[in-house]
This record gives structure tokens, C-alpha cells and sequence, in this order.
């Protein structure tokens, strides 16, 4: 959509979408509220009064300021929301993850993939997009140009607006904005530094437009209007699945359906915390004795209420006679609410209720009460967990579950984190599209983004247990090959020049898809069958490497250098040759006897 300057001033005085944008606001601090710590329980974010009118609404007045002192700062929510997101940030960790572009020669893709290196593109997603996921689903990816040109090729860069900025927007159905008005950092006239001037840009399918005016005053000015050659709005949401209609701006984010259950937890927390209490600092109880207050006019305390003259009556003598009128007594009105620490009077005993009890005791909770509530505390946020993620946050061995139902979690926190990759898959793409036009022009063809589906789901021992039973049931090996390496960046995917060394090492050693006891075993069944061709398949030099493979590393590592190191500069096979040629000398040297190891 292409804005005339008389639509843009129009929408700046009248926004078409300015409710929508409140809405979503109350939608994001709700998501905030659970979403990031806060550490002043005297502060609470705005989502705060979701769950204190809620909270109101279930206790009086007094037990509801008892039970707000129990709940903590941050939340308890925030770990569980933490955890969620440890979890979602697997897709950024798949092994088969690929970005691929597509240029009018193979010149201009290494200038491409050298541009997204030195703008750490791939950090945008994994740091300030994905963070913004949490708390701000309604941010805009928009992507500008610098002011001043000072390279030989544009420099597009994205950054994201938050909707607190964004004054009016319209949406397409692929969630591409057709387009957004939004604020820019206001600053000081030049020639008036004590007039502060408003900013607001406008940006649409034809071109970046930037209006000012004075603050206080009315008209709005078009001070810069750029022409881009998109023939598209360069920008669009960042999580573009709705929450209704695709054209609306409402989003449905990764916590959107369980901000009901955070907001119970955070409820039930406060609750059993105050009833933990009671173990701590019980009720202390005691006989009731008769409250002394008098008031002014000489009334006492009959059970808490006092009695005082409300007005006169005049009769007919002439005489005024007082009407009374009852309120609860002051001092009894001070005694403590009930709860943990206070001390309760309770009836004294009489002639109908004689004397059978101590004087004096305790009100200690329940146990088995306490435990329950404890108990289902702790299923809330096991359902919360899995209602995102599928199960559990970080991969566990599950000893206690059977194969069935290891296997099924798995799958479903698979397909969780396949759907949950797709709207940053589509925004992803159209961001280096979006970069790609306005860096090249017709010189660019296309880009392709997945975000990969093996994901490190499963513990590195879940894996080696895994691969021990692929091997003992002859499965190819090709697969035990590709299985060894997927355990190792399981294991080490935060420690690369570890990866790095294991990879070198699994292929140094020789027949690494087979055991010592499986070589020895198959030459054993192959001689009792007087079968030499089992026996030529295994070189005799490379088993005595293998069966003693460790020392000789060693030996190789004291003589000459780290595995990495070596041979660095050389390609890759050349690199494993020379290795290896060193490492069978000493296997030969060590069987004529003349090796030290």
C-alpha cells in the first residue's frame, strides 16, 4: 500500500488500528508480567493486575495483603518460563539446519554469506528475536538502509520495534505489514535547543518517510522521503501466527495459552506459602477473656460490639430520649487476623462446657495437606512445561519410563519444536530477501532457510545406548558412523575444539563401527569355517592399532603435537595420512621389538 501525505497525516491524527495496538499491549504484560524478573515486590509490572484483581476477587481484603506478602519477587513463574525457552532454543541447535542463496553468479553469494557474517545475522535470531518472543510477540522486523552509503553496495540491517513504538499498522495475510507508522527517538531544534521535536516514520511499498513537528503543537512536517525499490513495506511481524484472523494484529505467542495457568501457579504458591507458614509460626490459642473497653458515653463490649447513641427522640413531655445504634468494638478490632504467629481466644469453659482441654495450645497445618498441595504445585509445572514443550525442558534418561513412552516424548517435543521453527523459518526468509533486493538488485534470485529438524533432544547416553543396539543389530555402517557423530555434537556442541578433537580422532581409528570383541569374534567364526576372506578384511597392522589405540595417541601427542594442530595447514586426508602413517611406525617399530610405548 502506497500513502499519500494526506493518508499519513490523517492516520497520525486518527490511527485505524489504535485500539487493536492497546489490546496487544495488555496482551504483552500479562506475557512480561510471567516472562521477566522483577525484584521489587513493591513494583509489580503492569500484568500484575490480572492477578491481583483475580486474587481480590477470591479473598478479603486483609487475607488477600497476607497472601501478596507470600508471593516472591521475581515470580516462580519466570523459571518455569525460563526453562520453556532453554528448551525452545534447541532449533537453533539443529544439526541439518541450512541457509542458502541464490545470486546471479557465485561471486555475488560469497559477497552474501561474507555480508551475514560480518552483520551476525545468525545472532539477530538467536539473541534479540528470540528474546523478544518471551514478552514482545508483536515486535516488527523492519529492515532500513544507513543515512550515508559508504561501500560500494547498500548495507540493509534489520532491527525490531516494540509496539509501545508503533503509533498505527496494517497486516497481509503472510503477516508483511502493508504499512507502519512508528516512533523515533524525539531531539533537541537547532536553532531552539530548548524545543524538543517529535519524530515518526512512515514506511509503506514505496519509500522510508520521516515526519517531525514540535511537541505541543499539531501539524506534522515530511522532512525526508527515500524511495525504495522493494515494491513491498520493509517490514513485517516478527511472530506472524495469529491468534484469530490473519489480518489482525493480535498474535498467538509461545505463552499465549498458558498465561491462565501461569497466573493460577503463581496463586496456588503464594497460597501453600502462607500455609507453610503455619508449621513454622503456629497459632498460639488460649482461654477468651472479657474485653475491658469502655466507650465515651460508658457503654463496654458485649461479644465485640459496642453499643453508642446514634441520635435523640424528643417524647411527647418533652423529654430526649437517645436511640442507640451498634459497631464493632475497637479494641477487638485490632486483634490480628487469623493466620500464621497469631493468638486466637477461644470460649472459656462454664458449667455447660466444662474444663477438659489445657489452657493454652497450638494450630499446626496439616502434613499430609501440606504435601498434597506440594504435590500438585509440582504437576502444575510439569503440565506447564510439557503443555509448550511437549514434556520436560532439558533432555533426562527417563529410567523410570518404558521405551514406549521415552520414545512418544520425544517424538511430541519433536513437533513442537518443528511447528515452533516455522514463523522464524518465514521471517527469517523474508528478512534476507528483504536485504538481498536492496543490496543487489536484480542480481538477486532467492533464499532458502530451514532451520534443520535433528535437534539434541536425547542425552549423549541415551544416544551411546542407542548406537550400542544399532550396531549389535547389524545395522549399515554408514549408520553407525552418522550416529557416532551425532552422539559427539550432542555431547560437545558447546565445547567445539573438543568436537573438533573426537571428530579427528573417530577418524584415526580404524574399523571405529566395530567393537574389538565383534572384530575378534567374526576372524574366530570365520577360521572354525576355514573362511579367509572374513580374515583379510581386517589388515593386521590396523587391528594393532586399534586394540592399543590410546598409548600410541600418546606417544604420537608427546613426539610431535596435539591432533588438531598437526598438519592444520595441510587439506584435511592429507592431514589423517600423516597421522596416520606416523602412528602405524609405531605399531611396526613396536612389533619388531625395537618401539618404546
Amino acid at each position: 500500500m502506497i500513502l499519500s501525505p494526506e493518508a499519513v497525516r490523517a492516520l497520525l491524527e486518527n490511527p485505524a488500528n489504535g485500539g487493536v495496538i492497546g489490546d496487544c499491549l495488555r496482551h504483552e504484560h500479562r506475557l512480561r508480567l510471567h516472562a521477566i524478573p522483577h525484584v521489587d515486590p513493591a513494583r509489580r509490572p503492569a500484568g500484575w493486575l490480572y492477578v491481583r484483581d483475580w486474587a481480590k476477587g477470591m479473598l478479603p481484603n486483609n487475607e488477600y495483603l497476607r497472601w501478596e506478602q507470600c508471593v516472591p519477587a521475581p515470580l516462580p513463574t519466570t523459571d518455569i518460563v525460563e526453562d520453556i525457552f532453554t528448551g525452545l532454543k534447541r532449533v537453533f541447535e539443529a544439526q541439518d539446519g541450512l541457509v542458502q542463496v541464490e545470486l546471479a553468479t557465485p561471486e555475488l553469494e560469497s559477497d552474501f554469506e561474507a555480508y551475514r557474517t560480518t552483520m551476525r545475522e545468525a545472532d539477530f535470531w538467536s539473541g534479540p528475536a528470540f528474546k523478544a518472543l518471551r514478552g514482545r510477540p508483536h515486535s516488527l522486523l523492519v529492515v532500513d538502509m544507513p543515512a550515508v552509503q559508504r561501500t560500494s553496495r547498500p548495507e540493509p540491517y534489520v532491527f525490531l520495534v516494540h509496539l509501545e513504538d508503533i503509533w498505527d499498522v496494517a497486516l497481509k495475510p503472510d503477516g508483511s505489514c502493508e504499512y507502519v507508522l512508528f516512533l523515533l527517538p524525539s531531539r533537541r531544534s537547532e536553532q531552539d535547543a530548548t524545543v524538543v521535536i517529535e519524530r515518526i516514520a512512515c514506511y509503506d511499498d514505496e519509500a522510508y518517510t520521516i515526519l517531525e513537528k514540535p511537541a505541543g503543537e499539531q501539524a506534522w512536517t515530511e522532512v525526508l522521503r527515500n524511495p525504495h525499490i522493494l515494491g513491498y513495506c520493509p517490514a513485517r511481524l516478527l511472530w506472524s501466527e495469529p491468534l484469530d484472523l490473519a489480518t489482525d494484529l493480535p498474535r498467538r505467542a509461545p505463552l499465549t495459552s498458558i498465561l491462565g495457568a501461569l497466573d493460577r501457579y503463581v496463586w496456588w504458591d503464594g497460597a501453600i506459602e502462607y500455609y507453610r507458614q503455619y508449621g513454622t509460626f503456629p497459632i498460639l490459642w488460649s482461654f477468651e477473656a472479657q474485653c475491658e473497653f469502655t466507650s465515651g458515653d460508658g457503654q463496654g463490649c458485649a461479644s465485640g460490639i459496642v453499643s453508642y447513641i446514634k441520635s435523640y427522640t424528643s417524647l411527647e413531655n418533652g423529654e430526649q430520649m437517645p436511640v442507640y445504634g451498634e459497631k464493632p468494638c475497637p479494641a477487638c478490632a485490632l486483634r490480628k487476623l487469623l493466620g500464621p504467629g497469631v493468638h486466637v481466644e477461644v470460649p472459656a469453659p462454664s458449667k455447660d462446657m466444662p474444663n477438659t482441654r489445657d489452657p493454652a495450645g497450638f494450630v499446626t497445618p496439616s502434613v499430609d495437606i501440606l504435601n498434597y498441595l506440594t504435590e500438585i504445585l509440582a504437576q502444575s509445572r510439569e503440565n506447564l512445561l510439557r503443555a509448550v514443550l511437549g514434556s520436560g525442558g532439558e533432555p533426562s534418561n527417563d529410567q523410570a519410563k518404558n521405551t514406549k513412552q521415552v520414545m512418544g516424548g520425544f517424538e511430541i517435543k519433536q513437533d513442537v519444536l518443528v511447528e515452533f521453527k516455522k514463523p522464524l523459518e518465514e521471517a527469517r526468509t523474508w528478512t534476507l530477501n528483504t536485504w538481498g533486493v536492496l543490496r543487489y538488485g536484480p542480481l538477486y534470485r532467492s533464499t532458502y532457510v530451514g532451520m534443520g529438524e535433528r535437534f539434541y533432544l536425547k542425552t549423549s547416553e541415551q544416544l551411546a545406548e542407542e548406537e550400542e543396539k544399532a550396531r549389535k543389530a547389524g545395522r549399515p555402517v554408514y549408520e553407525l558412523s552418522d550416529a557416532r557423530d551425532f552422539r559427539y555434537q550432542t555431547q560437545f556442541r558447546r565445547n567445539p575444539a573438543k568436537l573438533d578433537r573426537m571428530r579427528i580422532l573417530s577418524d584415526l581409528e580404524p574399523y571405529p563401527e566395530y567393537s574389538i570383541d565383534q572384530i575378534l569374534t567374526m576372524i574366530a567364526g570365520a577360521a572354525s569355517e576355514a573362511n579367509t576372506f572374513v580374515q583379510d578384511l581386517f589388515q593386521q597392522e590396523l587391528l594393532r592399532l586399534k586394540v592399543d589405540f590410546g598409548r600410541y595417541l600418546t606417544r604420537f601427542e608427546s613426539e610431535q603435537m596435539d591432533v588438531r594442530r598437526f598438519g592444520s595447514q595441510q587439506p584435511y586426508h592429507i592431514k589423517l595420512a600423516s597421522i596416520t602413517q606416523i602412528l602405524l611406525s609405531y605399531v611396526n617399530e613396536n612389533q619388531n621389538g625395537a618401539g618404546r610405548n
